[in-house]
């Protein structure tokens, strides 16, 4: 009796822990699938939009297959991919393929390990190269394209070596660097376009260029030796544009005096031509008393200029006499008594 009864107080026992331990298994089982469906859960951030891939498919048609910002759910992983794009965001592509190996020094330029790029009149410069673009056609960019960066990248490389042989170097280097900057601008711009990459071009920037190393002493001398021509033509130009205010400025002073004067002397003409009328006029009518008069005036003027003035009066005879005492002549200091 002892035995039956421990044996069937054993199976309960087990039958109750078996029980438990399936119900618990059925939350816990319900808690991993609730945790999996919610990590479906994901947040598209402002300035990207995201496409979701539900067995390497675009789950969704027309517009709901691009999810814009903000809480959106999927079937988790490994059913469902999430593929972000960033969207009115400029994005930078760098392109080192014309520099030189970094921390390699060698005597000479190695073509296939060091980077260059032809000039048109047949010389090697070294430039790096970027461009800004924005993605503007989502699905082309992400689904029809491998590598879009990539390929964006080959096609700078392509637009430098194309308009960086229209140039000679002195151009690539100093005088029309923003030129070649342009060109190449608006071939990359073209051949976006013409592909269809699905991306608008902003900017393309030259962040560097130089000559070999090997030959840059070279080009620093030219450089200096056109530096050194141009200050002096600077100061040549300076000294002559100087030279002509000078002239400019006594010329004026001349013209101006000499404008004066006429205008002083045509006045004084004009004063005396009157004075002239009137007096003739005058004359007309009294010559002898203008004629006094103007004898007066005159021998008034003339004695107002002397110091001395001498009255010879005439004797009863109508004779008149001028006596002058004169003393004797010095005698010189050096003479004999």
């Amino acid at each position: 009796m002892t035995q039956p009864l421990h044996n069937e107080t054993g199976q309960a026992a087990l039958t109750n822990a078996l029980t438990t331990s399936f119900r618990v298994l059925r939350w816990v089982m319900a808690g991993v699938v609730v945790v999996y469906l919610f990590s479906g859960v994901f947040v598209v951030g402002q300035h990207e939009h995201a496409y979701v891939l539900v067995f390497g498919k675009v789950a969704g048609w027309g517009a709901e297959r691009l999810h814009g910002p903000g809480l959106h759910w999927t079937w988790p992983k490994p059913i469902a991919e999430i593929v972000r794009i960033p969207t009115e965001r400029v994005q930078v592509i760098e392109s080192a393929t014309f520099l030189p190996r970094a921390g390699v020094s060698t005597a000479t330029l190695q073509p296939g390990a060091d980077g260059y790029t032809l000039t048109g009149d047949a010389n090697l410069i070294h430039a790096k190269w970027a461009v800004r673009y924005t993605v503007v056609d989502l699905e082309t960019y992400s689904f029809r394209l491998k590598d879009p960066p990539a390929i964006l990248q080959r096609e700078l490389d392509h637009a430098v070596v194309k308009c960086t042989a229209r140039f000679p170097v002195d151009q690539a280097l100093r005088t029309e660097i923003e030129a070649l900057r342009g060109a190449v601008d608006s071939e990359l711009r073209r051949r976006a376009d013409a592909l269809g990459l699905g991306v608008r071009i902003e900017r393309v920037d030259l962040l560097a260029v130089a000559p070999p190393k090997q030959v840059a002493a070279a080009f620093d001398a030219v450089i200096e030796a056109e530096q050194d021509r141009s200050s002096k033509i600077s100061a040549a130009r300076a000294a002559a544009a100087r030279l002509w205010n000078e002239a400019q400025g006594e010329a004026a002073r001349l013209i101006s005096e000499g404008e004066a004067y006429r205008r002083r002397v045509v006045a004084e003409v004009g004063a005396s031509a009157d004075y002239f009328t009137k007096v003739y006029e005058q004359y007309q009518q009294n010559p002898d008393i203008i004629a006094r008069t103007l004898l007066q005036d005159t021998l008034r003027r003339a004695l107002g200029n002397v110091d001395q003035k001498f009255l010879i009066h005439q004797n009863p005879r109508g004779e008149q006499q001028l006596r002058l005492l004169l003393t004797p002549e010095p005698k010189p200091l050096n003479a004999n008594p």
